[in-house]
């Protein structure tokens, strides 16, 4: 006859494992009548967003806003700096980059540049260069603005780019079999692990990414191959920004900020 605690034991050890690992999360704000495409927040707390192709930088009272008629729909934007937006119109092959006043202050259109260049991919790098993944040859190289120059730092890459991110130093990119890179500045490219399929994903440190999939939200371990489910409140949401322990959830009509304490 088998014994009843052993057996009590298994159940409860089952129980146990069979719940998903969480990470709670605070609540901070819910701001009403949201945009349609909400980009970021800012470390000086102003909201970036995309209505009607139009992009607008706000706080309080104060909206500031740009638009060009000429280039169609904003594809991407890199807000790394505040002082030096990049505004990327993927169908024109085309750049802005505007201030903090939101004033253009260059227009780069990659069609025009003396090497043949289809940007797939655009974003800040250090030392006034922008990150450019170029279709046309299927790498990433670097573009002088004061120069306008480009430099190819990788050889030709497999399985296309899925999703991409960058800060001044590294380029991320997840490729059409979910495998994750990063590579710096001198282009050494390295493997960093491959995610979970998902909806929309955020590099938070170079082995862990928050990622949204079927309407949750999750942290996940490259190097551990491990995932933890972030406990928001959204039943349905269109996107989220992770920055300094803020989460903004973007839903149809709100932008919710959760604070993250750990990421562990």
């Amino acid at each position: 006859m088998k014994n009843p605690l052993v057996i009590l034991l298994f159940f409860v050890c089952t129980c146990i494992s069979a719940q998903e690992l969480t990470i709670p999360v605070k609540f901070l704000s819910n701001s009403k009548d949201a945009p349609e495409r909400y980009i970021g927040t800012d470390a000086f707390g102003y909201e970036y967003t995309i209505s009607d192709n139009e992009f607008k930088k706000q706080k309080d009272n104060k909206v500031l806003k740009y638009k060009s008629l000429s280039l169609g729909d904003i594809y991407q934007v890199d807000l790394q700096n505040p002082l030096q937006v990049v505004l990327f119109y993927k169908n024109f092959n085309t750049v802005v980059l505007l201030d903090s006043q939101l004033t253009e202050t260059a227009r780069i259109n990659f069609s025009d540049t003396p090497q043949a260049i289809i940007a797939e991919a655009v974003s800040l790098a250090s030392q006034n260069r922008l990150w450019i993944y170029n279709i046309n040859t299927q790498q990433i190289g670097l573009y002088d603005i004061a120069q306008n120059s480009y430099k190819t730092i990788t050889p030709q890459l497999s399985g296309g780019m899925h999703y991409y991110q960058s800060d001044y130093n590294y380029f991320y990119w997840v490729n059409s079999t979910n495998t994750c890179y990063r590579v710096n500045l001198f282009g050494k490219v390295n493997t960093l692990g491959t995610t979970e399929d998902f909806d929309q994903l955020q590099f938070i440190a170079p082995q862990k990414i928050m990622y949204k999939k079927d309407n949750n939200m999750y942290l996940y371990n490259l190097d551990t191959q491990s995932r933890k489910l972030i406990e928001i409140k959204e039943k349905s949401f269109k996107s989220f920004h992770y920055k300094e322990q803020i989460l903004s959830i973007f839903t149809d009509n709100d932008i919710i900020q959760y604070k993250i304490t750990s990421t562990e």
